[in-house]
């Protein structure tokens, strides 16, 4: 197991686990308690579940049992830290700390999706390469995208996604590629969040720019109870599947389009902090 494959503490120590089972039958969360140094055999699972959380008296005897290199060591400690972290702000302060521990590979492709993730238009840029025949007429996907954006916006979102390897040359045209830039939920969601705002924002301008036969927005305030508020995540999760199903089998694509599904609270529930 690479730690370094790692950004949330709970995953680690789930997969750790599992991975010692099939290193040794003898391993169990009593004998890691004890090799660590605590009496609970339950708080391995307690931690894993989110029933609890590292503190920073747990954190050593954890090292010690973990049995980490001194790298390794830091890494865990900042991806506690990390794991708990709760504002965005906190979360890439820890990250870029986290980074600098890195392999050069793991740390080339979180930059990377940190890039990619930072402007709206790099991820509209890709797919409308689907659509248009760009080569050095970067005027054409400047005036394309709506907003619109700039010839030297253009171009430089070719560059950078070229340099990622998202895209590639086709008989003379840029054309996207399958691979995509990933590297894990939890620091997927770090650098997404910005990108979602920037995207929100947009669906704010478009009530303005487009007439209601181009968009849908609408709104609905409820009261409801938590069974009823996850069956309509359950079912908000099921429509985007529907309709990334019937994006795979669309044809003849000319229109760049984005869904924003937006579900949130009013309220504190009996469980929030």
């Amino acid at each position: 197991m690479n730690i370094f494959d790692y950004f949330n503490y709970r995953k680690y120590l789930s997969d750790f686990y599992k991975h010692q089972k099939v290193v040794s039958a003898k391993f169990s969360y009593r004998y890691f308690a004890q090799r660590a140094g605590f009496k609970s055999s339950g708080l391995y699972l307690d931690l894993v579940n989110e029933r609890k959380n590292i503190t920073p008296a747990l954190l050593p005897k954890f090292l010690k049992g973990l049995n980490l290199k001194e790298k390794e060591a830091k890494y865990f400690a900042l991806m506690v830290d990390f794991t708990h972290a709760s504002t965005a702000k906190s979360k890439q302060e820890i990250f870029e700390k986290m980074l600098a521990l890195l392999p050069k590979s793991i740390k080339k492709l979180s930059r990377d999706q940190k890039e990619y993730f930072s402007k709206w238009y790099y991820v509209a840029t890709r797919e409308s390469l689907n659509i248009l025949n760009i080569d050095e007429n970067y005027a054409d996907l400047a005036r394309f995208l709506s907003p619109r954006i700039t010839v030297p916006q253009a171009k430089q979102a070719i560059r950078l996604l070229h340099r990622l390897g998202l895209i590639h040359q086709s008989d003379g045209f840029w054309k996207p590629c399958s691979q995509t830039v990933s590297s894990g939920s939890e620091i997927n969601a770090l650098f997404v969040h910005d990108f979602q705002k920037q995207m929100i924002d947009l669906g704010k301008e478009a009530i303005v720019n487009y007439n209601k036969h181009k968009r849908n927005i609408s709104c609905t305030t409820m009261s409801i109870s938590p069974m009823g508020l996850q069956r309509i995540i359950n079912n908000i999760d099921d429509f985007r599947r529907e309709i990334i199903e019937i994006v795979r089998s669309d044809e003849d694509e000319s229109v760049i389009a984005h869904l924003n599904i937006q579900f949130f609270p009013l309220s504190q529930g009996d469980n929030d902090e």
